[in-house]
């Protein structure tokens, strides 16, 4: 059976008839009828990384809110620790750029939670018994959450290739345990000892400290260290760490999703999302930049299936024109794959093919517009 995916419209040609409102009234149909007064509600983000300016801007998170107040819930917005260094790589600083990204109290009346605590330790097991996973670790302020709402800003993903619903919520609500565990032997990083300059970026961004510079000021792995989390690749500067996948993509990936699955599994119908096409980038909100989008920005997506928003979501990037200023190098027509295009190792496909085999959704839509 076909799910409903609704459709927000950029388009807006005067104060009557606003994106704002139309995103408000799609949230509503989403909510009523599932959310119950006194909730406390997960609005589950990523708050970006410092340097990266694409990531869902507040003004839309507060019409949201908005709503989830409106009809008696009591909101707070959260996301979990990185296992790398960074900004985010605790709740000090992950408050802080939060704050500095402009999900404060001025601008969006909810307050800030990191789900997995001080060091992102925090975390409730869930059974699931799937295929990679009995058990996983899931963030305790969203396990513990009585409705999760997903608002995920949808781009491209060097691993995953595509960075939806789906990522949002298996990787994002995930302890760094969890994290470690998705990533373990999916990717082992090769030297380009030419282009290395011996910044040692890639080393401060290495959770395992599998990286160090050898005696020629270049770059080294330990592989026995590495867990995969391919952190090093995003930072490097000049493009001298390859990746080398030892392990399918599609591997993180059904990973992902039996994580995705443990985050849902005890929410039953208190969960909804909403996919915001818009500053489509190549790569994730991790990265400390934000690249030219890869297509023009398409509208805002809400539905309560998971398979079926990521899908919609999919479908509407490739059949939307390829931009030739961007990753892609060339303009792509209709229908051609824009995220495989950008990362060819990563087929995005089979997460959604996974999450659907595992009962989390259907891939079949209809996109109704609001």
């Amino acid at each position: 059976m076909a799910s409903t995916v609704y459709f927000v419209s950029l388009r807006a040609e005067n104060e009557h008839d606003t994106v704002l409102g139309r995103l408000k009234t799609c949230a509503r149909k989403l909510l009523e009828g599932k959310l119950s007064s006194g909730d406390l509600v997960a609005v589950k983000l990523h708050f970006g990384e410092r340097g990266n300016h694409g990531f869902i801007r507040p003004v839309f998170v507060r019409a949201v809110v908005e709503v989830v107040r409106e009809l008696g819930g009591k909101p707070f917005l959260t996301d979990t620790n990185t296992p790398y260094t960074g900004f985010r790589h605790n709740a000090f600083d992950h408050l802080e750029t939060a704050l500095f990204h402009g999900f404060g109290y001025p601008a969006v009346p909810a307050p800030l939670v990191i789900a997995d605590g001080l060091r992102g330790k925090d975390h409730r097991e869930v059974e699931v018994n799937l295929r990679h996973f009995r058990k996983v670790t899931i963030a305790s302020a969203i396990q513990e959450a009585d409705f999760l709402l997903v608002m995920t800003h949808v781009k491209g993903h060097i691993e995953a290739g595509l960075g939806g619903a789906i990522k949002n919520v298996g990787m994002g609500c995930a302890s760094r345990l969890g994290k470690q565990m998705q990533h373990g032997g999916t990717f082992l990083p090769e030297i380009r000892k030419e282009k290395c300059i011996g910044c040692r970026r890639c080393i401060l961004h290495c959770p395992q400290g599998a990286l160090f510079l050898n005696e020629h000021g270049k770059a080294e792995v330990r592989p026995e260290l590495c867990i995969g989390c391919a952190e090093c690749l995003l930072f490097c500067p000049t493009g001298a760490i390859d990746a080398a996948f030892s392990a399918k993509s599609e591997l993180l990936q059904e990973r992902m999703v039996e994580y995705a699955f443990g985050a849902l599994k005890e929410k039953g119908e208190k969960v909804a999302f909403l996919n915001f096409l818009l500053d489509i980038s190549p790569d994730c909100d991790c990265a400390p930049w934000h690249d030219a989008s890869i297509v023009p920005d398409i509208g805002i997506l809400g539905s309560s299936d998971i398979v079926a928003i990521d899908q919609a979501s999919a479908d509407l990037i490739n059949r939307a024109w390829g931009l030739e200023n961007s990753k892609l190098g060339k303009p792509l027509p209709p229908g051609e794959d824009k995220l495989s295009a950008v990362h060819p190792t990563a087929l995005w496909q089979r997460q959604i093919d996974y999450a659907e085999e595992i009962g989390l959704g259907s891939k079949a839509y209809v996109l109704e517009e609001v």
